[in-house]
């Protein structure tokens, strides 16, 4: 049942508890006396977690949690939450705009399911989605989800046949009902996909018998349809790619190294993040790019060239997190399991609307 919940104030007996507290390190040496999180949020995240949110508006924040989901009009003052169970939990999940898909093991293979109404109800891809000559050839699993514009969707894919490995990529067409294989590599493990608008994209693969750590670059201009070798880049570990336009686009890794490409791949540049390790990476547009570090925030205005460490922190709690999402250039939210911030300004000054203080999380 979908309940509202309205503002309340923070009890009297939990602002006494904060005021009794004393010596060093006092719990009003680290939280602001006045409730900077709404305490019905409590509601939301005890014994929760985010697993999915958007900024929609400048005011407007939704979401998928692992018990239900929410949206708030205000900034969390008041919120609707519907209770229901999270239901991708095993497999393959990519999230878009009001579509989300899931990837399930199955045998040897796998299905494909998706919803549109953020994880309440599901329909399921009933047609075959590999051809029969990739099924009879080894079982199949999926690397990545990419959910693209017209409810496309972009399934990059291993196989595995003994020793041997081969990379696959299908696309769905959910509208049409059909499947269609684009690319098929053998000895290639796969890394990574991302798209620039409908016909830009890249592959980042591992050759099976090349040193641990090389990746090279596949590029395609025609939706998939063909494909063209791009760099090859060393020493890297757990690559991501993240494209701002159809000809520019970053590599970044686990281990803290960041590569920057202005001709679609071709070849890469270093760039250096002084102090600081991508987790997560966002192209706002072509010259604003944000990445959440393993510790704080970190922006780029021209594209991805230099970065500055932004000053991001609020009410004394450094901005962390482990997804974001931007509305515009200079609106975006951070967030983790249990709690989320918020930025007006393009990162100069944050807020917290969710965060599991003690007076919140009971």
């Amino acid at each position: 049942m979908k309940q509202v919940y309205k503002r309340i104030g923070v009890a009297l007996a939990g602002i006494a508890f904060l005021l009794g507290c004393k010596g060093d390190g006092t719990l009003l040496d680290l939280y602001p006396i006045d409730p900077i999180v709404n305490p019905d949020v409590g509601i939301l995240i005890q014994e929760n977690r985010f697993m999915n949110v958007r900024l929609d508006g400048r005011q407007r924040i939704s979401g998928i949690t692992e018990k239900g989901v929410f949206s708030t009009n205000d900034r969390f003052q008041s919120f609707d939450f519907e209770s229901h169970p999270w239901q991708g939990v095993q497999g393959v999940v990519a999230f878009g705009d009001d579509l989300i898909v899931h990837a399930p093991n199955d045998g040897l293979s796998f299905s494909l399911r998706y919803s549109t109404d953020n994880g309440l109800t599901w329909a399921t891809y009933d047609k075959p989605v590999l051809d029969e000559a990739d099924l009879a050839a080894g079982s199949v699993s999926v690397v990545q989800l990419l959910v693209s514009a017209n409810r496309l969707v972009w399934l990059l894919c291993q196989q595995h046949n003994g020793a041997d490995r081969r990379m696959l990529l299908y696309r769905v067409d959910l509208e049409a009902e059909s499947s269609q294989k684009l690319f098929s590599k053998a000895h290639a493990i796969g890394v990574d996909a991302s798209f620039s608008g409908g016909e830009s994209g890249w592959l980042l693969y591992a050759e099976q018998d090349e040193p641990e750590g090389r990746i090279h670059v596949l590029k395609t201009t025609d939706g998939g349809h063909s494909w063209s070798e791009g760099a090859m880049l060393d020493g890297v570990e757990h690559p991501a790619i993240e494209p701002l336009d159809a000809r520019t686009l970053l590599v970044y890794d686990t281990a803290g190294n960041v590569f920057y490409s202005a001709d679609g791949g071709v070849s890469f540049a270093p760039v250096a993040i002084v102090g600081g390790r991508i987790s997560r990476c966002r192209a706002v547009s072509a010259n604003i790019v944000y990445a959440l570090l393993a510790s704080g925030v970190a922006k780029s205005i021209d594209g991805g060239r230099t970065w500055v460490i932004l000053d991001a922190e609020a009410h004394g709690i450094k901005i962390s997190g482990s997804a974001m999402h931007f509305y515009n250039e200079r609106q975006g939210i951070v967030y983790g399991d249990d709690k989320l911030f918020l930025t007006d300004d393009g990162g100069a000054h944050w807020d917290i609307l969710v965060y599991p203080y003690d007076y919140v999380i009971r």
